[in-house]
């Protein structure tokens, strides 16, 4: 398995938002030129409440009207958006999944009548261009900071036991965790994992950590599938009785604001994956779009940059994202 390396930082992240209501529209500019409808399998996840607010403040600047819809996890509620937004004849529409398999009638039908379909994270089987995570790379990577963690506080011990944050309700996302679990065990193995349970949001986070902690209380890190848990879990760790920080690792995909203000803190989570962020993956889904639209030649599948966030690189990473 090859080693993944820190790349340089790009994009923008986490701002704490508002909870985003079950949908909204950006006011249309004078000069607005194209339409496009956004669908979400769920927009309690932070990181993409984020992404829809920057595509609709972006998308004004650029002239394209956005409207953005909240499925709720739900796959037939999806289906029905992707038929509202073919009644409106948007020129394009942009779906993160619920459930790719039940879609693929709504998006043939959709490109039937002329729109142009851009699927985010989930794999599409009816697309003219996707932005896509390396799911496993992605898991891997945080894997391996956790693994090498474990060696360095840890290696001497003969059991380490840890948890794992996970969401099986996505092929993608089952790869991201099978990569951290995979890094884990050839790069630590004397780690065990004894937990598991989804997480999506940081309520789910600290639920989940609470409760791994009451079960096992020998228990020394913890790994997530995304920036939610990584958020939650953080406190979770503190609020069941923790406090030398040092002594236990929470490892994070995302690299929310909170996260790297974590980081930053010397709280339990001691690193996170980023991907660009919400506010960087609403401007490029935008910009994929637009240059659909415009006819312009566009890399049918495209994946996000994969960039550890740690002690060594937190402050400037802060600093560089958001402002300082």
């Amino acid at each position: 398995m090859k080693k993944i390396t820190a790349i340089a930082a790009t994009g923008a992240l986490l701002l704490v938002l508002a909870a985003c209501s079950s949908g909204g529209s950006s006011a249309a500019p004078a000069d607005t030129e194209f339409s496009v409808g956004v669908t979400f399998s769920d927009l309690s996840n932070p990181v993409w409440a984020e992404l829809v607010q920057e595509a609709q403040s972006y998308g004004a600047e650029e002239g394209v009207e956005v409207n953005y819809v909240d499925a709720k996890s739900d796959a037939a509620t999806q289906v029905t958006q992707i038929e509202n937004f073919i009644q409106q004849d948007v020129d394009a529409i942009i779906i993160c999944a619920v459930d790719s398999e039940s879609l693929k009638a709504a998006t043939q039908k959709a490109q039937d009548a002329g729109i142009k379909i851009v699927g985010y994270t989930q794999v599409l089987d009816n697309y003219d261009a996707q932005y896509l995570v390396d799911a496993y790379e992605t898991g891997y990577a945080n894997g391996e900071a956790a693994a090498e963690w474990i060696n360095e506080n840890y290696g001497d011990e003969d059991v380490v036991e840890w948890a794992l944050m996970d969401l099986p309700t996505f092929p993608e996302i089952i790869d991201r965790a099978n990569g951290i679990k995979d890094a884990v065990e050839e790069i630590a193995p004397n780690a065990e994992l004894v937990a598991t349970n989804s997480a999506l949001t940081a309520e789910e986070g600290v639920t989940n950590a609470e409760n791994f902690l009451q079960a096992n209380p020998d228990l020394k890190m913890i790994a997530t599938i995304g920036g939610g848990g990584a958020q939650g879990g953080n406190e979770g760790v503190k609020a069941s009785g923790i406090t030398d920080f040092d002594s236990f690792g929470l490892f994070g995909i995302d690299a929310t604001q909170i996260e790297i203000e974590n980081i930053i803190k010397g709280d339990p989570q001691k690193s996170s994956i980023s991907l660009g962020g919400g506010k960087a993956h609403g401007r490029t889904l935008i910009d994929i779009t637009s240059d659909l639209l415009n006819g312009e030649e566009v890399e049918k599948d495209q994946f996000m940059p994969i960039t550890v966030i740690d002690e060594s690189n937190a402050q400037d990473y802060f600093d560089e994202m958001f402002g300082g």
